[in-house]
C-alpha cells in the first residue's frame, strides 16, 4: 500500500495512523472492557474447583459467607448474580464498540456511560469486599476503578480532540 492510502506519513507510521483513523481508541477500550467483563462474567458460570484462576463462589463459600456466620448455600446464587451483572456489563461495551466502529453520533456517551456503571459495580464489589473483610480485594478493585476513570479521561480527551 502507499502511503496516501495509509496515512500521512511513511512506513510503519503511516499504518498506525490509518489503523487510529480507521479504529480510533474507543473502540480499543470498549473492546477490551467487553472482553474483561465477558470472560469475568462467564468464569462465575464454568469456573469449578479445578480451574486455574480466582474461584469467586469458592471464595464466597470457604471465607467470606462464613466470616458473616451466613450459610454457604448462598455462594451458588450469589455468583450468578454477579455473573450476570459482569456479562450484562460485557453486552454494554459490545455495544459501544458497535458505535464505536460504526461511528455513531453518541459514541463518546455511551462508552463514558458503561464506563460510570462499571465504576459503580466495583464500587458495591468494594462495598461487599469491606463487609467481608477481604482488604486484598478492596485492594484490586481499587485499581480496576482507577484504569475505568483513566478509560474515561482517554475517552473524554479523544472526543474533544477529535471536536
Amino acid at each position: 500500500m502507499n502511503d496516501q492510502v495509509l496515512g500521512k506519513a511513511p512506513g510503519i507510521a503511516g499504518l498506525l495512523v490509518y489503523i487510529n483513523e480507521k479504529i480510533g481508541v474507543g473502540a480499543v477500550l470498549s473492546l477490551y472492557w467487553f472482553l474483561f467483563w465477558l470472560l469475568n462474567g462467564f468464569d462465575k458460570f464454568f469456573n469449578d474447583a479445578e480451574f486455574y484462576g480466582v474461584n469467586f463462589k469458592m471464595g464466597l463459600e470457604q471465607n467470606m459467607l462464613p466470616k458473616l456466620g451466613l450459610d454457604t448455600s448462598l455462594a451458588a446464587p450469589l455468583a450468578v448474580i454477579v455473573g450476570v451483572i459482569e456479562v450484562g456489563l460485557g453486552l454494554l461495551f459490545l455495544l459501544s464498540l458497535i458505535a464505536f466502529v460504526t461511528r455513531k453520533p453518541h459514541r463518546y456517551e455511551v462508552g463514558h456511560a458503561c464506563i460510570v456503571l462499571s465504576v459503580l459495580f466495583f464500587a458495591l464489589l468494594s462495598a461487599g469486599a469491606i463487609l467481608l473483610g477481604e482488604r486484598g480485594h478492596v485492594m484490586t478493585q481499587g485499581l480496576f476503578i482507577g484504569t475505568l476513570l483513566v478509560s474515561g479521561l482517554t475517552l473524554h480527551v479523544s472526543n474533544k480532540a477529535s471536536t
